[in-house]
């Protein structure tokens, strides 16, 4: 069978067919040649790869595959490295442990590739941007974008040659998950010339013969490590089919009761290595609360009297917590208490608890209460009086980046013997000595799940990657004339104070003062609200109303809200105000828990938020974010597009829409100066969200269009 015994299309899209089972099985099945430019290379890139190759391998196919290291500016520093000394490349820098695969079949497709070196059957090289003949620097890669060409070259057993180009990446997602298109030009027909051009692309830059481009061969170090790995590869285990179908189970940590994910078990590994003191910097929707779970009941396991302390920066994460996490898990309590402003006589109900563990009428102890409940003089002396010197303590702080503040961190009590801290970005913002103290309470060191490592690594559960890939839509809007004489008189007065705010710390807090009101321009500009209207009008018109969340600032919220009832969008509001009692009348929730509620069933199309969002509520409907307020706080944006690409029942990949201010024109040189420098922070936000983002190019695009 050849390719011409194949109904090829001249265009592949995944919302419209099955490009795995229609175009990329079928064909590699029949391939004996494969050359490949794929752009992107995560951190799974060693085993992705080789995947759906099952075919080409039983063909004894032969492959030449271009990518390239870099996801992100930071990596710019290791290609700088590698092209001075390529050899000094291990497979670690390249995102590939192989002491640590998380499942059998993703470990047999890192496999294959060593495989298919010492066979003779694969030949692998790097591409490295350069400026003129030198490697980019991390800047030069964030402005310039990155390694971004996608081109596949087959030619069957009969001599046949195809070529297919596009947003595909030689990635799991890219094949599986995500909304891709692709053209095919076939040799044997009229797209013979574009056929030409895609295999004349490959052998430029294989030669390194492409202008702007270093092009070096896999060190031998990593290609050893791997024809090592490989000694019993089973090439029956490569169908990308069975890669989607199957159900792997979970693993377990040892003594631990609760199933966990390898990266979860590594988390837990590296707290009791670093005597169970540690902050986990996990991705939101990466399952950060049930690592902290299996934690507690490893210390349930090996203790006979405990007590636990859960603080959240909210009651109603604290009866998540409980309700939601701990219970359903079937980690048991003798005593399981709320314990914050919510309850009545609270301090004496705290007392009562510690005093039963004393004696041991309650061996194990758990009590979930609030940052701002664990900090107060009342709980902190009630603990330190009443807890007995038996009793073995942990503290899990979640959103815990919260407790860096001066007066939160006194909920951070030496007395506590193990500790668990939890944040998708633990380092506070602007405050260097409140996120030291944190890491030395924690003892010192971090474990981390990146957004990046959730969006390319693949849940062995699923056969999905661990939060949906989203698309990354950047709208420009400018300041009106009343709101550009207003900016350049702020920044006047900030130029004449930036100086003097460096050393004098009344005029460090004056000049704040200005920065903040300057801000509250680009934040509140009125031209935003043209943009949401159209961005409504939009999404309306594709049926994707529903399950939205705007992100908006206080100020916003009554324009917005108007925009919503204008355009007849069922809505509600959700704010720091609303109630987190349990009250009849909401079906025994709080009115926030009722509010989520209904979003969730779809009673709610749009959700409208301010900040009480940023964190900890679980909404993983929502799948079509606005940001009306942008923040360069990374806590803020981080927690926001958490929010969006959870993953969820039905939901393939998300959509994110920002609306930035453009150049503020008319400035003189030292106004300018201090512009570019915190305008320089906004491009760093925005970068680093575009960068892990579906349309990464046509984002970065758009960002290095803002200053001009």
């Amino acid at each position: 069978m050849s390719f011409k015994d194949i109904d090829i299309q001249a265009c592949y899209e995944s919302g419209t067919c099955d490009i795995v089972e229609d175009f990329y099985e079928p064909v590699l099945m029949h391939s004996v040649s494969y050359d490949r430019i794929a752009g992107f290379f995560s951190s799974a890139a060693l085993a992705i790869a080789s995947r759906g190759l099952y075919g080409f391998i039983k063909n004894h196919g032969k492959m030449r595959l271009i990518t390239s290291p870099i996801l992100s500016g930071e990596d710019a520093e290791i290609i700088r490295k590698v092209t001075e000394s390529p050899e000094s490349l291990t497979e670690v820098d390249l995102g590939v442990n192989l002491t640590n695969i998380c499942n059998e079949f993703v470990d047999n497709h890192v496999k294959a590739l060593g495989w298919m070196l010492r066979e003779g059957l694969l030949e692998m090289k790097l591409a490295v941007i350069t400026n003129n003949g030198r490697p980019c620097t991390a800047e030069e890669v964030k402005n310039s974008g990155l390694f971004h060409q996608k081109v596949g070259i087959l030619r069957d057993t009969d001599g046949n040659e195809l070529s297919f180009s596009g947003s595909i990446n030689e990635t799991a997602s890219a094949w599986v998950n995500n909304d891709e298109e692709f053209k095919v030009f076939k040799a044997w027909e009229d797209s013979y010339e574009y056929y030409l051009k895609d295999q004349s692309r490959f052998v430029e830059i294989w030669s390194g013969q492409r202008q702007n481009m270093k092009v070096f061969d896999l060190p031998s170090a990593i290609r050893d490590k791997l024809i090592q790995h490989s000694v019993d590869f089973d090439v029956e285990k490569l169908s990308i089919t069975q890669y989607r179908r199957s159900k792997i189970n979970m693993f377990d940590f040892k003594n631990s009761p609760i199933p966990l994910f390898y990266y979860q078990a590594d988390a837990l590994n590296k707290w009791k290595d670093n005597t169970y003191r540690l902050l986990f910097e996990m991705a939101t929707g990466t399952g950060k609360t049930r690592t902290a779970v299996a934690g507690i009941a490893r210390i349930l396991a090996t203790s006979k009297r405990v007590v636990v302390v859960v603080s959240t920066p909210q009651n109603t994460l604290s009866k998540q917590w409980k309700e939601n996490e701990v219970e359903p898990l079937g980690v048991r309590f003798d005593r399981r208490e709320i314990i914050d402003g919510t309850v009545k006589n609270w301090q004496s109900k705290l007392s009562d608890i510690l005093l039963e563990n004393a004696v041991g009428f309650a061996d194990h102890c758990i009590i979930y209460t609030t940052h701002f409940t664990a900090s107060s003089e009342k709980f902190t002396s009630t603990m330190l009086r009443y807890l007995s010197k038996d009793s073995v303590t942990l503290f899990v702080g979640d959103e815990v980046h919260w407790l860096g503040a001066h007066k939160l961190r006194r909920a951070l009590l030496p007395r506590y013997d193990f500790r668990i801290g939890l944040s998708a970005t633990p380092s506070r913002w602007f405050d260097e000595e409140g996120s030291q103290y944190l890491i030395d309470y924690f003892g010192g060191k971090n474990y981390v799940f990146s957004i990046r490592d959730a969006l390319t690594e693949i849940n062995p559960i699923t056969g999905k990657h661990f939060l949906v890939n989203y698309y990354y839509h950047i709208s420009k809007v400018s300041l009106n004339g009343e709101e550009t004489q207003e900016y350049k008189k702020l920044t006047r007065q900030m130029t004449r104070l930036a100086n003097k705010a460096e050393t004098d710390p009344q005029t460090a807090e004056c000049y704040d003062r200005l920065v903040e009101k300057r801000a509250n321009i680009i934040k509140n500009t009125n031209e935003k609200y043209a943009v949401l209207e159209k961005l409504l009008d939009e999404l309306k018109d594709k049926g994707r109303i529903e399950n939205l969340i705007i992100f908006v600032s206080p100020q916003q919220m009554e324009n917005v809200i108007n925009i919503l009832v204008e355009k007849g969008l069922i809505f509600h509001k959700l704010t720091e105000s609303e109630g987190t009692r349990r009250e009849r009348k909401y079906g025994g929730l709080s009115e926030r828990e009722f509010i989520i509620s209904r979003f969730k069933t779809g009673d709610y199309q749009v959700l409208v938020a301010i900040k009480c969002l940023d964190e900890g509520i679980d909404i993983p409907s929502a799948d079509t974010g606005i940001l009306m307020a942008s923040s360069t706080n990374p806590r803020e944006y981080v927690q926001r597009i958490g929010r969006i690409i959870r993953q969820g029942k039905n939901k393939t990949f998300a959509h994110l829409y920002d609306i930035c201010v453009g150049r503020v024109d008319s400035l003189d040189n030292d106004e300018q100066k201090l512009e570019n420098k915190i305008k320089q922070k906004e491009i760093v936000r925005l970068s680093e969200i575009a960068e892990n983002a579906i349309n990464a190019t046509e984002a970065t695009q758009v960002i290095m269009s803002l200053n001009d």
